[in-house]
């Protein structure tokens, strides 16, 4: 019990709860979008071409969050095979699925509209904050450098995978914004989810440590 508080009481727990709370807060208070929002959107629009679309929309199939659960179930699969260690493989697959309960939770309570159906490239029904993909990309990936980070080689290489993650992240959330289907501050919204959500469960799973050994 006394291991038990000490992780629910550590660092990551306390900062991810508080990230997850605030993006939680802060969609119940930018129901409309924001100037850099509809700037944002606008910039795209312009930048649009058939070859690019076609990419994004390939993009936002691929990558849909129920494919990234189904991706974070065989990577967990793989990831307790490689290394022995049942809980890693949990921790990439629990990270998404909480990940999408808090996500799906805050679009319920805050229900923000997406953009303009005329400036859409992809249909999309559930409400826009906070986007799905950016969310569960987040979490996937930042669940599986954690994990990587344990091992020999992925501690020698953390801070290019950390890069590589962030990096993906980012294109996906261009993506989405993109296809005109989020607004600049769903994808934030989902990124901090993500990320919230993965250290909310790190030190339960993979020790209350890991985030000093993962940078």
């Amino acid at each position: 019990m006394t291991m038990f508080l000490r992780r629910l009481f550590s660092a990551p727990v306390i900062i991810g709860a508080i990230l997850v709370v605030l993006v939680g807060i802060a969609g119940g208070f930018i129901t409309n979008p924001t100037p850099i929002d509809s700037s944002v959107l606008t910039g795209f629009i312009d930048s649009r071409s058939a070859g690019v679309t076609t990419l994004m929309n390939s993009v936002g199939v691929v990558f849909d969050p129920n494919a990234i659960a189904v991706m974070a179930v065989v990577a967990g699969l793989i990831v307790w095979r490689a290394v022995k260690k049942i809980l890693h493989g949990i921790f990439v697959m629990g990270s998404v699925a909480l990940s999408a309960v808090n996500a799906h939770i805050i679009k319920a309570l805050d229900g923000r509209p997406r953009p303009p159906e005329i400036t859409r490239l992809a249909a999309e029904t559930s409400p826009s904050f906070p986007s799905g993909h950016t969310t569960a990309i987040t979490a996937f990936l930042a669940a599986l450098v954690l994990v990587l980070t344990m091992t020999r080689w992925g501690r020698r290489l953390r801070h290019l995978l950390w890069i590589a993650a962030l990096a993906f992240i980012v294109f996906i959330a261009v993506s989405r914004l993109y296809l005109g289907v989020h607004w600049l501050t769903d994808v934030l919204g989902g990124f901090g989810i993500g990320l919230g959500s993965t250290m909310i469960l790190a030190p339960f799973l993979l020790g209350p440590n890991v985030l000093r050994r993962a940078f």
